[in-house]
């Protein structure tokens, strides 16, 4: 189990108090590790990566009220993002993941889906989408606008249109710059700021279906997750030029850590403690290459994987961050 915790006001203003009454500021920090052994509270405070599991289902169980669900799907993407009763579908992986969707999302007591958002139309991302809108209430379906010569005539896709077209939703084009602020549907949600999920791509027309990919970024509280579909380094350049903030604190890396995405400028720019890859066990492309785990690696990233660890699960209240994978690495 892994944890991440940004710099609080607390420990910010400590630090001031430290500064004015000539006290290091290391030394102050060496002073509350101390006492983090007899305090609960400040071993929150100040825990790196690993704590017991009975401060993460205390965490669960009584602060964290958004969850990120990074489902395995195998060799594809699916991400489920709940709060308040709000919930939101990025991907669905292939069609043969369709049941087991359908039934995760009723373990989760997901009964409509807010918004549903296809990145871009390959197989691995929306292959259960026509059977995922027609098993569930959709409100909202967002899609990348594609070039005419680029809309593609698969069944996979086929179906996802007549899913629609059955329910009478129609899609919502991708418009960079476009904010969606989740509905929470319970009592509790009316005093809060909610999650807000920013369009950030596509930007251009492009050659690769890839590139099309719908990127968002998602900030709740002090905390930022980027979600990048398959968005190889030709669409990053152009969200990098664009100026807007990239910034995250967990990462779902780019075409399943594909060297053709997460390149070095971007990742900096990101700047993220934790990154999911979505890929398939023993997947035929050979992701997520040796080439990425390093670059991750390099720069200080936790990494966990779908191949490895199952599904993933990252907990928040606005200010921690836990991350539960389904199996340990």
């Amino acid at each position: 189990m892994a944890q991440r915790k940004k710099t609080s006001s607390r420990s910010r203003s400590s630090a001031k108090a430290a500064q004015g009454l000539g006290i290091s500021p290391v030394l102050l920090f060496l002073l509350i590790l101390m006492g983090a052994a007899f305090c609960f509270s400040s071993y929150l405070e100040f825990g790196d990566t690993e704590v017991p599991a009975s401060a993460v289902n205390s965490f669960i169980d009584k602060d964290a009220d958004l969850e990120i669900h990074y489902i395995d799907v195998g060799q594809g993407d699916c991400s489920l993002i709940k709060w308040e009763g709000a919930a939101v579908l990025i991907d669905c992986g292939e069609r043969e993941n369709s049941d087991k969707i359908l039934d995760y999302l009723k373990k989760q007591d997901v009964k409509k889906l807010d918004i549903v958002i296809a990145t871009h139309p390959h197989s691995d991302h929306i292959g259960a989408m026509g059977d995922i809108i027609s098993g569930i209430d959709v409100e909202r379906v967002i899609a990348p606008k594609v070039s005419a010569d680029k809309t593609p005539t698969t069944k996979t896709y086929e179906r996802f249109l007549t899913a629609l077209q059955d329910k009478a939703l129609k899609l919502t084009a991708a418009k960079p710059g476009t904010v969606y602020a989740l509905a929470g549907k319970t009592a509790s949600s009316m005093d809060k700021q909610p999650p807000k999920l920013e369009i950030l791509a596509p930007l251009a027309d492009y050659d690769d279906l890839n590139d099309y990919s719908v990127v968002i970024r998602m900030t709740y509280g002090d905390t930022s997750y980027l979600f990048t579909g398959d968005a190889e380094t030709k669409a990053e350049k152009d969200i990098l030029n664009s100026g807007t903030d990239v910034s995250a604190d967990v990462l779902k890396a780019g075409h399943h850590g594909s060297s053709t995405s997460t390149s070095e400028k971007f990742l900096e720019a990101v700047s993220p403690d934790i990154c999911v890859i979505q890929c398939g066990t023993g997947n035929s492309y050979g992701h997520p290459h040796a080439e990425i785990l390093e670059r991750l690696e390099g720069f200080g990233v936790k990494c966990f994987r779908n191949d490895i660890n199952g599904t993933i699960i990252v907990y928040s209240d606005g200010d921690d961050i836990f991350v539960v994978p389904e199996k340990e690495q």
